[in-house]
């Protein structure tokens, strides 16, 4: 078949793609396909995630009551103890030395009143006196509930929920300002507690015993 006259062709140029451009295509894919991964291994870290793990680290900002053991040896019953009741700030950062234990230290500044002899406010009887104590020790946790979950495998919320029981070992000074004494003091004594994580790094917490506190409650920071 002819082409009549005036008709007219086009014609189509096609470019084959370049090395350079395939090579920029191939790397454009990988850098994609690893960012995949890298987020899909993130999620499935954040799933599998416990209130409590081994390599994590924890620290308490906490409201405390405490009554530790004071000795005295300024006043007229040298050698003798007390446990005045004292409250305040306490600091605590445990690491998670296994997958169910933590090891850390506790410190804190905490203030009360202490009374000798058989005092009687207004009867010029006994003696009372203010306090500041500050302690020092360490602390070791059991976090059962993961084991717990660990071992039934089933859903009980231990990526929020961390419920322990635990020792603590202390020593410090009490620092009594109006008849400036100072004197040493100890403390030792289980607990038990739970803390509940309201978001990935932020929980609440609870801690009852003898020992480094009667008392305490407050913020949990996973850090």
């Amino acid at each position: 078949m002819k082409p009549n006259a005036g008709q007219r062709y086009s014609f189509g140029i096609i470019f084959a793609p370049s090395e350079k451009l395939i090579l920029k295509f191939m790397k454009t894919k990988m850098m994609a396909l690893a960012a995949l991964i890298a987020v899909s291994a993130w999620i499935t870290k954040q799933a599998h995630a416990q209130a409590f793990e081994k390599g994590g680290k924890y620290l308490n900002l906490h409201l405390t009551g405490s009554n530790y053991w004071n000795i005295d040896v300024q006043n007229n019953w040298p050698g003798s103890w007390r446990s005045p009741n004292v409250g305040g700030v306490t600091v605590q950062m445990e690491w998670g030395i296994h997958e169910y234990v933590g090891l850390g230290f506790y410190t804190g500044i905490q203030g009360g009143v202490t009374s000798y002899g058989w005092f009687i406010p207004g009867t010029g009887t006994g003696w009372s006196y203010g306090l500041l104590s500050v302690p020092a020790g360490v602390v070791t946790n059991f976090h059962f509930y993961q084991l717990i979950a660990d071992k039934t495998g089933k859903n009980i919320h231990a990526d929020k929920l961390d419920v322990y029981a635990g020792l603590s070992l202390g020593s410090g000074i009490a620092f009594y300002p109006r008849p400036n004494w100072v004197t040493p003091m100890f403390f030792v004594g289980p607990h038990a507690g739970a803390r509940y994580f309201v978001k990935p790094n932020l929980g609440l917490g609870l801690e009852a015993g003898y020992g480094k506190s009667f008392i305490s409650g407050g913020l949990t920071f996973k850090l």
